[in-house]
């Protein structure tokens, strides 16, 4: 008899799915404008959810076809799609809730209280009164932000358990990666330089400055300590190239001054090179190259563990997403977005 009950007990949820999923797809239109954007399983995702986080988003494309800057059907036709990308978000947050409850989880309530007062902290600077003033002004209650922290941390816990899975890289993997994406690890020909630029904008006679400032570099004065005097370019510094420590790649520098600077030797100064700009501006450089570095490709075994580390993520990326597909399979999920 034990067994004939073991046996009948699936029927009748299959029936009440069956019966559920039939009701819902006779009201589909009615679900829709009674503020339903879809169902999972037992449980409805409502269109107050979708639009408050897309919400401020669709006030800005209005603004955006307002002013003629998009039409009214790229308008809604970017709001369906954002939509859409919002529906499908929830929909995953609800499936693994569920999960979550269906696996009999029960993270401690000490959990919960920590993320409270951690995004108290960092949000509102600890003060709970800057916290209750920003509820009010979005519409929403203390009950509900709260709420919003605690399925927000069980989702990030649930993602964080279920990609967990002892994952090998093999030294094959990481030097396939390595050969793969080999261009990603290729450094250019680089200077390192300093500038010193002199222009119409902010001199009466830039030309006769710089002209001075290169006779001054033929007698050997250090082209830093000029620059820091003259250049209008990072004069603190001495001129020196303002990004990556100094060191520029062709493309960092105007197609003339780089064509300058690559052809110059370490501690080689350049002439006078004299550009107008679009706004009639005309700038008087003069280039120091300090170091050269030839295009190199970082070895690999400087590189080995941050490829690992790369690879690694890729999988556990893989595994979530695979959980995910099978908890959707597993659901009754009907859209009406």
């Amino acid at each position: 008899m034990a067994e004939m009950n073991t046996f009948l007990q699936p029927l009748p949820v299959f029936l009440f799915w069956l019966w559920s999923g039939l009701c819902l797809f006779a009201q589909a239109p009615a679900s829709l404008n009674n503020g339903v954007a879809a169902v999972v399983n037992n449980e409805a995702i409502t269109m107050l959810e979708v639009l408050r986080q897309t919400g401020m988003e669709e006030d800005d494309l209005k603004q955006q076809m307002l002013q003629g800057k998009i039409t009214d059907e790229e308008r809604k036709r970017r709001i369906r799609q954002r939509r859409k990308t919002v529906l499908d978000s929830l929909i995953e947050t609800r499936l693994i809730l569920q999960e979550y409850k269906n696996k009999g989880y029960n993270f401690p309530d000490y959990y919960f209280d920590r993320e409270e007062r951690d995004r108290i902290r960092d949000q509102f600077g600890g003060d709970r009164q800057a916290l209750v003033k920003t509820l009010e002004e979005r519409g929403m209650t203390y009950a509900e932000w709260r709420k919003g922290i605690r399925e927000t941390f069980i989702v990030q816990q649930m993602r964080l358990i279920n990609a967990k899975r002892f994952i090998t890289i093999s030294p094959h993997m990481i030097e396939a990666y390595y050969q793969e994406h080999i261009r990603d690890f290729l450094q250019t020909d680089r200077v390192k330089i300093r500038r010193i630029d002199i222009s119409s904008k902010n001199n009466q006679n830039p030309e006769l400055i710089a002209k001075e400032i290169f006779g001054a570099l033929e007698q050997g004065t250090d082209f830093s300590v000029l620059a820091q005097k003259y250049s209008e370019y990072n004069p603190t510094n001495g001129g020196l190239f303002k990004e990556k420590n100094g060191w520029a790649e062709r493309g960092d520098l105007i197609p003339a001054l780089a064509e300058a600077a690559f052809n110059l030797r370490p501690g080689q100064t350049s002439g006078i090179i004299v550009l107008t700009g679009k706004d009639q501006v005309t700038t008087y450089y003069i280039l120091q190259v300090e170091e050269i570095k030839k295009a190199t490709v970082t070895p690999l075994s400087s590189i080995r563990e941050a490829i690992e580390s790369t690879l690694v993520a890729k999988e556990n990326e893989k595994v979530e997403q695979e959980w995910i597909e099978r908890l959707k399979r597993g659901a009754y999920i009907e859209r009406y977005l």
